[in-house]
């Protein structure tokens, strides 16, 4: 049975990822000269910044410039930021049920504090993990081993949901059974050739496949 629901911030709770994809190509323009279609930076969807910039091939001299347009351009379009349809009542639903939920996120903290905080949303979770607390980042198992750690649970007993291939990695490597959301995966094809446990279409399938869990809450609470 589940007892705890780790979930991924973008493509997963937030509707965030085209404009993610958007800042990043617009700063790389601006810094490179460079105009690239947005698919192509689909890799740095899920990764901490620090990397995205190695991986960019930003130089090191630039790196810090770059990183502030970027972000400045995120801020940006923060006002636009919508939570996918059905995931606040998802959310309320599991929390009224006592049912443990945590973040694990690529963000470093305060990416966290200015892309996240401000949909009122960190009351919902028992456990934020960002980069900087484990030792490696998603995709590998650290972070979810952390969550995990935090929240009394074996891995084999949380549930993990995200939208992207280094979520399923992760994963596969925690030994935590993962969902995938539909909703808001850009790679769907590439994360189903890696049998998802579970692949829901909106949020609350969640609910569906947490069913069991819920009813067994529902009477510890009574």
């Amino acid at each position: 049975m589940t007892r705890a629901v780790i979930f991924d911030i973008d493509g997963t709770i937030t509707d965030t990822n085209p404009l993610l994809l958007e800042a990043i190509q617009r700063a790389y323009k601006e810094f490179t000269g460079e105009e690239k279609p947005e698919e192509y930076f689909v890799f740095t969807l899920g990764i901490p910044s620090p990397e995205t910039v190695r991986k960019l091939g930003i130089p090191e001299d630039k790196s810090q410039d770059f990183v502030k347009r970027w972000q400045d351009l995120i801020r940006e379009a923060m006002p636009r930021v919508q939570l996918f349809p059905g995931m606040r009542e998802v959310l309320e639903t599991l929390k009224e049920a006592d049912i443990p939920m945590a973040i694990v996120t690529a963000k470093v903290r305060s990416e966290m504090s200015y892309q996240f905080d401000h949909l009122g949303l960190n009351n919902f979770f028992r456990v934020i993990i960002c980069a900087e607390d484990a030792p490696r980042p998603k995709p590998y198992p650290d972070p979810l081993l952390l969550a995990c750690e935090k929240l009394s649970v074996a891995p084999q007993e949380a549930l993990f949901l995200g939208d992207s291939v280094y979520d399923i990695t992760a994963a596969r490597l925690a030994g935590v059974p993962f969902a995938l959301a539909l909703w808001g995966a850009l790679e769907r094809e590439r994360v189903l050739t890696m049998h998802p446990d579970f692949v829901l279409s909106s949020p609350r399938d969640l609910l569906k496949i947490l069913r069991k869990s819920l009813r067994e809450r529902a009477k510890a609470l009574l």
